[in-house]
């Protein structure tokens, strides 16, 4: 009777069970890492053929040059790219705050590291309120006893892009080096 009665609350409990639907949450599409939107972005200044200026100054020496060719945008967006916080291993490293332009729909979001070596140092962007990037201001060093590294980025968008860096060995000259690079519309003639 035993096994009878049990086969029956079996039964009667598997009735009693709903259908569990698996359900399939929304992509979250509000947060995109710095790497991928310099991906984005890229791709964007490709498909409008953007001209560029670059302007490279090398320990007070200047050499500019205007191109239609922006084959060469990875790399000039490369230490930007480098910048991205999101890495889950600098999950910690970093001090987040946020301002909301209280007149506008802009948002600044800066990252400070909580160490002094982490890389970058610090992260500013501006961002509007369609979520694209305005402004992103990198700052990044490494200091020790025989050698010294500073880099600043900047990127305006459709605007420019600066890199900045400074860099001393022990014993040896320092270097200084500045490439900016302006964005103009295809319609701008070189």
């Amino acid at each position: 009777m035993r096994p009878l009665l049990l086969c029956m609350l079996i039964g009667m409990a598997g009735c009693n069970l709903q259908q569990e639907k698996p359900t399939i949450a929304a992509k979250d599409t509000s947060y995109r890492a710095l790497g991928n939107y310099c991906l984005e972005e890229i791709a964007r200044l490709k498909a409008e053929q953007v001209q560029l200026t670059k302007i490279v100054r090398l320990n007070g020496i200047t050499d500019s040059v205007r191109t239609k060719n922006s084959a060469t945008l990875e790399q000039l967006f490369r230490p930007l790219m480098d910048a991205d916080v999101s890495k889950p291993s600098l999950s910690d490293a970093y001090s987040r705050d946020t301002i909301a332009n209280q007149l506008g729909t802009d948002t600044t979001f800066i990252f400070l590291s909580k160490g002094k070596q982490t890389r970058p140092h610090q992260l500013i962007l501006d961002v509007d309120k369609q979520g694209q990037i305005k402004t992103a201001h990198v700052t990044a060093f490494t200091s020790n006893l025989i050698y010294e590294y500073r880099q600043e980025v900047f990127y305006e968008r459709n605007k420019q892009l600066r890199v900045t860096t400074y860099q001393k060995i022990v014993f040896m000259k320092p270097e200084n080096m500045e490439v900016i690079t302006l964005f103009h519309p295809s319609t701008h003639k070189i």
